[in-house]
């Protein structure tokens, strides 16, 4: 148990927590503004939005990181759209089921199964094919 909390209350689980939530939930490449803000909310349990308050005031609030996650000036900017360095990345093979989900793709009535045939050679990656559990993106890569 003590050393569990050891690393719960370590000075850089914040900051760590925040950065992969903001990865999966917003954006790939968090400024470090953003990191230190969803940082503070999960330390300090609390998230101010106007007069709405988010937590219960108590360290590690997963509730306050995500409203600060989710509410934050750099999460809403319509400005960023714009920006090709923001957003999250997407791997070369969901690009392609969304282009094909997009399209209203449907497969052959003899031929139900969609086969992705050499993939790897045309976009680098075939599904189910990762070269380890983290995927095709390690966390710590950065577009």
């Amino acid at each position: 148990e003590a050393g569990l909390d050891h690393y719960f209350y370590h000075p850089n689980t914040a900051p760590f927590v925040s950065l992969r939530l903001i990865q999966r939930l917003v954006t790939s490449n968090p400024s470090p503004r953003y990191i230190k803000e969803v940082a503070r909310a999960f330390k300090t349990g609390s998230y101010s939005f106007g007069a709405k308050v988010f937590g219960s005031g108590s360290y590690g609030d997963l509730g306050a990181a995500v409203a600060a996650i989710f509410l934050d000036r750099e999460a809403r900017s319509v400005a960023l759209d714009a920006d090709a360095s923001h957003g999250s990345l997407r791997e070369p093979i969901l690009k392609v089921v969304a282009l094909m989900r997009s399209m209203e793709f449907d497969a052959l009535p003899h031929e139900p199964v969609i086969q992705l045939l050499d993939m790897d050679e045309k976009i680098g990656q075939m599904p189910h094919a990762s070269p380890t559990v983290f995927s095709f993106f390690l966390p710590e890569f950065s577009p």
